[in-house]
């Protein structure tokens, strides 16, 4: 029977690799064909297709406490990204995009699921059409309705580690784990006035496909696909999600933004975060930045089983380049004791997140402190080191009945990646190598647990 079983999936995946193939080579020959019969039409001379390639490799385990309590492990292996193609425009006015999103499995011991890489729970492929929309534009105003990836971000000019507030949203890509960003049917608006100083916003969310998800679900239910819940978890509704945003940056040197979300029946989000940086010679800079987060429960409050709540997020960060190959930072932040801090649809603009922690739980109070090093000042173009270390603190578990202590968390993350920087056909391919590891104490827990994460992962973007 296990043989039968390894057969089985040997076949599935050599039927994916051969429609992998096929629909990359489709995809190249239809804009060669195009390019033999040139017209005056922008709508097709100014279409775009292309590969963005992807592969990665996750594992996480922990053997658990002392007693072996809490042990687990996830792992795969998949191979993959998305084909994509977007028109060129209509009247300057009107055009279209999709892409079509796949993964392939090279590794996924199916009791070891929940890795962000292929499918729950059985580590199979992913094969969905991630996005489908089409797109109205009027000058700096446009407006996309269908799937889609949303973004909006904006960052400083030469400011190295900007990435610190990852999405810059609480709807976002998710764009750091799987294979591909996280994608919604959604109308979304977005657009720049004030000589392109100020931005906006905006939308209605109805449904979201989680990274490693081959459907497109209500909010509450892509909420808990990339999680170990048990199914019931997955079968609440809610009927979308509105959200507006204002970003302003008057110079280069300064940044305050805001937005706000409204995902019924299950929270309300509101986001502001400020950002300056003192400019130096030669580049080197001094970067100072506060935000805070505050969220509260709607209607049913399906997130928390019915329980209203509220909670808040006070955060601070500081980074500094006195030297051209070296970048430390800092940041701290504390959670009231309310709830966890949420962030279902994107990593969230949090300050706070490491390789293996995300958003804070409830009372917990955080620092990290890290440093990248630059390889490319002292000859090493396209190549960096990230490490930081991390405490959190005064950690709990909001129940129906209060609060229980969790236990405290330390974690040592560190990255090291390499851009491939000279032209050609790898400019730009990003290999990333990344592991974690996380030491929990207190609460429930004899002794101590440790985790180990392990992530590596390669990029191409292949334009055909």
């Amino acid at each position: 029977m296990n043989e039968l079983m390894r057969q089985h999936a040997m076949a599935r995946h050599a039927a994916g690799w051969t429609g992998a193939l096929a629909l990359t080579l489709a995809a190249g020959l239809a804009p060669a064909q195009a390019q033999t019969a040139t017209s005056a039409n922008p709508f097709v001379d100014n279409a775009k297709f292309g590969y963005m390639f992807r592969t990665s490799y996750f594992d996480r385990r922990s053997s658990g406490d002392d007693t072996g309590a809490g042990a687990f492990r996830q792992q795969a292996m998949g191979l993959g990204g998305w084909l994509y193609g977007t028109s060129g425009e209509i009247g300057n006015m009107l055009s279209f995009g999709a892409t079509y999103d796949f993964v392939v499995p090279l590794y996924g011991p199916s009791d070891r699921p929940y890795s962000y890489i292929l499918r729950d729970p059985g580590q199979d492929s992913v094969s969905v059409l991630g996005e489908a929309y089409g797109k109205l534009r009027l000058g700096t105003h446009s407006f996309v309705l269908g799937r889609q990836s949303i973004s909006q971000a904006w960052y400083l000019d030469d400011v190295v580690r900007f990435y610190n507030k990852l999405d810059q949203s609480m709807i976002g890509r998710r764009d750091v784990r799987g294979m591909h960003p996280l994608q919604y049917e959604a109308a979304t608006v977005q657009g720049r006035v004030s000589e392109d100083t100020v931005r906006y916003y905006g939308g209605y969310v109805w449904t979201a496909r989680q990274i490693n998800d081959n459907s497109f679900r209500n909010l509450y239910q892509a909420a808990y696909q990339t999680t170990v819940w048990p199914e019931e978890k997955k079968t609440g509704d809610s009927a979308g999600a509105a959200y507006a945003g204002l970003q302003w940056k008057p110079d280069r040197n300064m940044m305050l933004e805001g937005s706000y979300y409204a995902l019924k029946d299950m929270l309300d989000m509101a986001y502001v975060d400020f950002d300056y940086v003192f400019r130096m010679p030669e580049k080197n800079y001094l970067r100072f930045g506060t935000q805070y987060l505050y969220q509260q429960g709607n209607g049913t409050n399906q997130l928390t089983g019915g329980r209203d709540f509220h909670t808040g997020y006070w955060g601070v960060y500081g980074e500094a380049r006195l030297i051209p190959w070296l970048v430390p930072y800092a940041m701290a932040g504390v959670t009231s004791d309310g709830e966890d801090i949420r962030a279902p649809f994107s990593i969230g603009p949090s300050y706070l997140v490491q390789r293996v922690g995300e958003n804070s739980k409830a009372g917990e109070h955080t620092w990290i402190l890290g440093s990248i090093v630059d390889f490319g000042p002292i000859g090493a173009k396209g190549l960096s080191f990230d490490i930081n270390y991390g405490q959190r603190r005064n950690r709990k578990t909001v129940t129906a009945t209060g609060l229980t202590p969790a236990t405290d968390w330390d974690e040592m993350a560190t990255d090291l990646i390499y851009v491939f920087p000279q032209d050609g056909p790898f400019k730009n391919m990003r290999v990333r190598a990344r592991y974690g590891q996380v030491w929990e104490n207190g609460a429930s827990l004899v002794g101590t647990k440790i985790t180990n994460d392990i992530r590596l992962d390669m990029g191409l973007n292949i334009p055909f």
